[in-house]
């Protein structure tokens, strides 16, 4: 699958595709973490906004880093400083503790992804760039989905031990120190990609492209913000189901888009990236809108699985075909302001989406679909005319 890529490709898809399956295990896992340690929904909001807006301001700060380190060291800096955060959410002595754990897990978020696309995206040749990226997702999320299933049934396993509710959930989540098992070792054994111009030329051409990218994200940022950090404790709090069962719907939706997404690049080349990633995005947010209508525990989930599919499988195209405007020395940069458009307007989305919750369950989809409307309404507006470049 990865034969056709160099060896630094290789690694670092590898790598990163192992390290998956506890990075969405932790977020999965998250709230019902907090609510073992006592902690409630306006709590929990305050805790995500704080790691989304400290990576929004780190998002900014990647593509500095990377210019001054290089892509390598600047990802094994932010190993580094997110192995440090999940340690002391595993501690979790006190409430600022685990706030710091937050802040230095937002840290690595803004550093990590930003850097990732850009380093990536100049280790494969650009034909194969939406295939690279396809796959590197692709394999991350078929370990994101093992991962899921392990942080739905190992608590109750625990506990079924005799072990207490919040040692459970605490060794439950102690294994997402793994993912930096993987990366950091990974990082290692890579080489550096050179960066000749170390400085961006900030011409009006270039500040309008990041532009185009990032009002769409930010709008899908908030969006999200609002609902995705609660869905998993959504369905507890509708239907009354048990951590194993909606386990389930986290499982076959990561299987499902792993899967998914080797086939995606064939349907880039038959439609082009712009209608794939609209259509897609378009369907999800109608989704979106009837999903609080939904009474049955089978169906919402079902219908979550789909939409979640469609909204995220396009994320690696949406990467690739922005790595595809920018100069080497402008990608993580540019990458990096999309990302903390979205990771700014996340964190509000995270407050405002723990009060809607605490008023209604069905608000906070009515919302979120909204902004994802006219996300993807910009979105086509800004790119038709790049369709089939």
């Amino acid at each position: 699958m990865l034969s056709e890529y160099g060896r630094d490709a290789k690694i670092l898809i590898t790598a990163n595709a192992l390290g998956q399956t506890f990075l969405w295990f932790s977020f999965f896992i998250m709230p019902f973490y907090l609510k073992a340690l006592g902690y409630d929904m306006k709590a929990m909001g305050a805790f995500f906004s704080a790691q989304t807006i400290v990576g929004g301001l780190f998002f900014l700060l990647a593509g500095y880093l990377s210019l001054r380190l290089g892509y390598r060291k600047t990802l094994f800096l932010s190993a580094l400083i997110g192995l440090i955060g999940r340690l002391l959410q595993v501690l979790a002595l006190n409430a600022t503790v685990l706030f710091l754990g937050f802040v230095l897990v937002g840290i690595n978020m803004g550093l990590r992804q930003p850097n990732y696309n850009a380093y990536l995206s100049e280790l494969v040749p650009d034909e194969r760039r939406h295939e690279a990226f396809s796959k590197s997702f692709g394999l991350g999320t078929l370990f994101n989905s093992l991962g899921v299933l392990l942080a739905g049934f190992l608590p109750g396993y625990l506990m079924g031990l005799s072990l207490a509710e919040e040692t459970a959930y605490r060794i439950t989540f102690s294994l997402s120190i793994l993912q930096f098992v993987f990366v950091v070792p990974a990082l290692l054994l890579v080489g550096d990609v050179e960066v000749r111009e170390k400085r961006i030329k900030w011409e009006r051409s270039l500040v309008l492209k990041i532009l185009k990218f990032s009002l769409p994200s930010a709008l899908i940022g908030l969006g999200a913000g609002i609902t995705i950090p609660f869905m998993s404790i959504y369905f507890k709090l509708k239907f009354g189901e048990t951590l194993q069962a909606i386990s389930w719907i986290f499982f076959f939706q990561q299987l499902a888009m792993g899967l998914g997404s080797f086939g995606l690049p064939e349907l880039v080349r038959k439609w082009g990236p712009v209608k794939v990633i609209t259509s897609f995005q378009g369907l999800a947010t109608f989704l979106f809108a009837v999903f609080p209508s939904i009474e049955t525990f089978a169906l919402a989930g079902a219908v979550y699985v789909l939409r979640a599919i469609l909204m995220n499988i396009i994320w690696p195209i949406n990467d690739s075909f922005m790595m595809g405007f920018f100069r080497t020395e402008e990608k993580a940069t540019a990458n990096g302001i999309r990302q903390a458009f979205s990771t700014f307007m996340r964190g509000v989305g995270n407050s405002l989406g723990g009060t809607l919750f605490a008023v209604s369950l069905a608000y906070p989809f009515y919302a979120t679909a909204l902004l994802y409307a006219l996300a993807t309404g910009l979105f086509y507006a800004f790119f038709i005319k790049h369709n089939e470049e």
